[in-house]
């Protein structure tokens, strides 16, 4: 666990003491007791989800539109261990072919068509082709909703050689 986090649980065992200490020194009517009791649970719920992306875990959130992909790990699925297989990618998302931010790392369901496009951009990226991803929605969804998770849609990819970029004159 980091600092953050550790000092993020503190504070709502801090949070939870307090409300203990309210509900049972004050005369308040019981409605606002029980109102404070969940806003406080509820909110354990988004503080464990909040852990997951500040400790690095893979999102299952939707993939950006567009991507360049960094790194990429194939987990085949495996019917007599019990493991329904997986894809993690580590993206950047594009915005006119130009990094936005940081690399996340994503989880996909496996599917074995994204298996073998994936595994050749791996194979081309290592030898020094950047490859460029493109989200291609089964069921025709948008994915621009940043809490729809991955493993609601089925998600097809179409990956591609990134534009050759050239440097300028001098």
């Amino acid at each position: 666990m980091t600092n953050s986090s550790l000092l993020l649980t503190l504070l709502y065992v801090l949070i939870a003491a307090m409300l203990l200490v309210l509900c049972l020194a004050t005369g308040w009517k019981r409605w606002i007791k029980m109102v404070m009791i969940l806003v406080v649970t509820i909110s354990y719920f988004i503080a464990h989800f909040t852990f997951e992306d500040m400790l690095g875990w893979p999102t299952p959130r939707m993939l950006p539109e567009k991507f360049a992909i960094v790194a990429v790990v194939i987990e085949e699925p495996n019917k007599e261990r019990g493991i329904d297989g997986a894809i993690y990618l580590w993206v950047t998302p594009l915005d006119s072919n130009r990094p936005v931010t940081v690399p996340r790392a994503y989880k996909l369901p496996y599917l074995k068509e994204n298996h073998s496009q994936l595994s050749e951009a791996q194979r081309k990226s290592r030898q020094g082709v950047r490859q460029i991803g493109v989200v291609e929605r089964a069921g025709g969804g948008s994915g621009s909703a940043w809490f729809k998770v991955n493993a609601d849609n089925k998600i097809k990819l179409r990956v591609s050689d990134a534009p050759v970029t050239r440097l300028p004159e001098k």
